[in-house]
């Protein structure tokens, strides 16, 4: 169910593209984004301050058995009340944006209209005047089928920025995936050692960041220097990421002490393993605006705007591909680099390293 819903995002991106050209893309598509990061910042403050609400708020839920039955029903049933609530305004506000039923209701409503009929006869007549009709003057408008998937395929443009699309999803999630291993795992082991509480700040940070980074930066970022160029730019801070990931490791293992969480070591040691982490999570988020020029680029190649629902599903295809592949892959080999110890743990960085090296090296095929 959860995929099958994935097909909304497609659905956003293609309505986006739609409704919007040249002049307001830059501005329009980071807020798909900016929406993510909310849910990013929202979704786990419901799931966590919601469950269990009888233990956490005795007062108040103390006396439902209901909710003491199923602690997890009341963060459930207000995502629930949100997603409703998403369903009533689309049915109500969203207009259709496709451009053959646009173009279909506009024709429709520009049919010939009869006017009044006039209050006397020509000389001579004795019959009153035919009604006459009054037309609106119309423009024919031909609107090509939209292509099939293959045929999308085999245009060598948009199956490129499908390829670099999918590097983009992978390093991205495999990303967010390895940061919290790497945050909760020993120094001796190669990690930050970092504490629950630590960790959930640092993820709420994301999506701050986000948020700021795409409705502040991204626009004039993009009108500076362009889509492609701004595209290229944020999948080289992959490369750049993983090896700050495998210099923090280094760095903290030789300064926190074996099996501790917290403070020991010099303060001005610590500080750079802050300061370390801080560039991670600032990178990272300046590489996650490649997404907004990703949509933009699949907009771009798509061959007309009856197509677009058509690209803006395959790119879809292609990141739900690489999100089912990331984690998976980038924790199977955390797990296999930190137990065999493998070039001294750092196995992980340099396989994602050669990973983000590809990923940018696919951008230089744009055009």
């Amino acid at each position: 169910m959860a995929g099958g819903l994935t097909g909304n995002v497609a659905v956003i991106e293609s309505v986006l593209g739609e409704i919007t050209d040249e002049t307001n893309q830059a501005r329009a598509f980071p807020l798909a984004e900016v929406t993510w990061s909310i849910g990013c910042v929202l979704g786990p403050l419901i799931g966590g301050y919601l469950s269990h609400p009888v233990e956490r708020y005795p007062e108040t839920f103390g006396h439902f058995n209901f909710l003491k039955q199923h602690p997890y029903f009341l963060p459930c049933f207000v995502s629930s009340l949100i997603t409703l609530c998403s369903i009533v305004v689309a049915v109500i506000f969203l207009e259709e944006t496709l451009p053959s039923l646009v173009a279909a209701k506009r024709d429709k409503k520009a049919q010939p209209q009869p006017i009044d009929s006039p209050q006397r006869t020509d000389y001579g007549s004795i019959e009153p005047m035919t009604p006459k009709m009054k037309t609106k003057p119309q423009t024919l408008e031909i609107v090509k089928p939209p292509p099939s998937a293959m045929e999308l395929l085999s245009c060598p443009r948009i199956r490129q920025v499908l390829i670099v699309g999918f590097f983009l999803s992978f390093l991205c999630v495999a990303w967010e995936t390895v940061f919290v291993l790497f945050a909760y795992t020993p120094a001796s082991l190669g990690g930050l050692q970092r504490s629950p509480a630590e960790i959930g700040f640092f993820l709420s940070t994301l999506g701050v960041l986000g948020i700021l980074l795409s409705l502040v930066a991204f626009p004039a970022l993009q009108h500076r220097f362009d889509t492609l160029p701004l595209y290229r730019a944020c999948m080289a801070c992959w490369p750049v990421i993983f090896v700050l990931f495998s210099a923090t490791s280094i760095f903290a293992r030789l300064v926190l002490r074996k099996n501790t969480i917290g403070t020991e070591g010099d303060a001005a040691a610590l500080a750079f393993i802050w300061i370390g982490v801080s560039m991670i999570l600032l990178i990272g988020r300046v590489a996650a605006m490649g997404f907004a020029t990703h949509m933009i680029m699949v907009k771009m190649s798509a061959p007309n705007r009856e197509s677009l629902g058509a690209s803006f599903g395959l790119s879809q295809t292609m990141a739900c591909l690489a999100r089912a592949l990331g984690p998976a892959f980038v924790s199977s080999l955390f797990a296999l680099s930190i137990d065999k110890q493998i070039l001294g743990g750092h196995f992980v960085w340099l396989v994602m390293f050669c990973i983000a090296v590809g990923g940018y090296a696919a951008t230089q095929r744009l055009r």
